[in-house]
């Protein structure tokens, strides 16, 4: 069974108005800690190959994920997708069902609220679960969903997907 991974940036500097913009707000120490911790979790999940890794450009969530990528040992590229910086849920979409057939597990790294939002949208019922309820109140920092694809990439949507677990640092 394929893998559907969203991650939520970890905890970054915060925002000030400056001349490099949002796009440019990095990790703090702790974000690095969050995203490490989500890391070493990752590495115990034996998720399918290949991996493939769709980033927003902004660099809180470029560090997020290399930081993850360490820390798991994970054998996968970081491709950076421009649309992740201000995606909607149906630009998620796109990118999932675009992915190719030979992918086995897609780590997509976002940010709030659309990841929160999607996830939210993919779970339904399954927020309910203890496992999953603490995204009622919020998408956590360097969050981490992964959820089971049974069929075609093409094909995700609420009622396809399995509910896996969420990882938090």
């Amino acid at each position: 069974m394929r893998r559907l991974l969203l991650l939520r940036h970890a905890e970054a500097v915060p925002h000030v108005l400056t001349e490099k913009g949002d796009r440019a707000r990095a990790l703090t120490p702790k974000g690095q800690e969050q995203a490490a911790s989500i890391g070493r979790q990752l590495a115990t999940l034996d998720l399918p190959s290949p991996i493939r890794i769709l980033c927003s450009p902004a660099i809180r969530t470029r560090q997020t994920a290399q930081a993850v990528l360490a820390a798991s040992d994970t054998d996968a590229s970081l491709e950076i997708e421009d649309s992740l910086y201000s995606a909607t849920a149906d630009d998620l979409y796109g990118l999932i069902h675009a992915t190719p057939e030979t992918v086995e597990t897609l780590l997509i790294v976002g940010h709030n609220p659309t990841i929160g939002d999607f996830t939210c949208d993919l779970l339904g019922p399954a927020l309910q679960s203890a496992r999953f309820s603490t995204l009622y109140r919020s998408y956590p920092l360097a969050g981490l969903t992964v959820l089971g694809v049974p069929g075609q990439w093409l094909d995700v949507r609420p009622s396809t997907i399995q509910p896996i677990t969420l990882l938090q640092p």
